[in-house]
């Protein structure tokens, strides 16, 4: 058996590029600590089939690839094996359905836990990743666990290339005038239905112009200010990128959120739009500093505010 290791794998948020990657824009994600997953062990036996959930299945799948010598990662099954006897599981506060990677945090765990070296080649890793993860979704991109197991900003380019980042220019909580939160909207969706809604959209040139014209190149100057830290013209893109999806993601937005995003566009002291897919899961804002949007949107909505590091 082996002990698990005090090591917590954090959720992941896609700040910007949600659906345009698709068409390609770029796309910028994070590690999202907030919210977090880490091994343990059950500490009787009747808690294993609640807290082991879809573990056994997960490892019967991955051995039948390996049999057909088809397992791109060369993880230790027979030990995973072995821990999941002992009552191995992984806890998790990450929400499902909240497109936080809740499943890709598990893949994650997994590698770190049962590959003794991780290739230095990003794209193979993220396939590796998407293998894992294939067993919760039918097909992965990979980026999700990727970004978890890495634990660094990860940027996907207009090539599809990835890379890891980092944020310039920090700023002093003295000297901040801008604040990112998460509006949570209590729904838990599944991301297919929104990403193939999109893509019939598309399917219009009209719409896909639009895409391709406006909603991408405002998103591409979004990463970039965002990844200096130039926060000012940052605001502008969010203003912009929430003025496009309220008229054209509209089916993406719960409806009872309409009237806050609307508010946002008006007084111009906030901004909201989708976090990864839409349909439900976390609203992303950026608000004024001194505006007290927070503390109003507080009375109403589950409010979260965090830093980007």
């Amino acid at each position: 058996m082996t002990q698990p290791e005090n090591k917590y794998f954090s959720a992941k948020l896609l700040l910007l590029g949600e659906h345009t990657v698709l068409k390609g824009s770029q796309a910028l994600a994070i590690p999202f600590p907030l919210f977090k997953g880490y091994w343990a062990f059950c500490q009787t036996e009747n808690q294993r089939g609640q807290k082991q959930q879809k573990l056994p299945q997960l490892l019967a799948y991955l051995k039948g690839l390996q049999e057909k010598e088809q397992l791109l990662s060369p993880l230790q099954l027979d030990r995973f094996a072995q821990d999941l006897d002992a009552g191995l599981y992984f806890e998790s506060d990450i929400p499902n359905g909240y497109g936080l990677g809740s499943s890709g945090a598990l893949c994650a765990a997994i590698h770190e836990k049962y590959v003794s070296q991780t290739t230095p080649d990003l794209l193979h890793l993220k396939k590796e990743l998407a293998q894992i993860e294939s067993y919760f979704h039918g097909s992965s991109s990979g980026v999700d666990p990727l970004i978890i197991l890495l634990n660094q900003p990860v940027l996907i380019a207009q090539d599809k290339s990835i890379q890891t980042v980092s944020f310039q220019n920090k700023v002093p909580a003295s000297a901040k005038t801008f604040s990112f939160f998460l509006l949570d909207t209590g729904i838990s969706r599944q991301t297919a239905p929104f990403v193939n809604l999109f893509l019939k959209k598309c399917e219009q040139p009209a719409y896909l112009d639009a895409i391709n014209q406006q909603l991408a190149v405002q998103t591409d100057q979004a990463i970039q200010h965002l990844l200096s830290n130039d926060l000012e013209p940052l605001y502008e893109n969010f203003l912009q990128i929430s003025a496009f999806q309220h008229e054209h993601f509209k089916e993406m937005i719960p409806s009872a959120f309409h009237p806050v995003w609307e508010e946002g566009l008006e007084s111009r002291d906030y901004a909201l739009k989708l976090c990864g897919a839409g349909g439900g899961g976390f609203l992303l804002g950026m608000a004024k500093w001194d505006s007290g949007v927070l503390e109003r949107l507080k009375q109403t909505y589950q409010v979260l505010a965090f830093e980007i590091e």
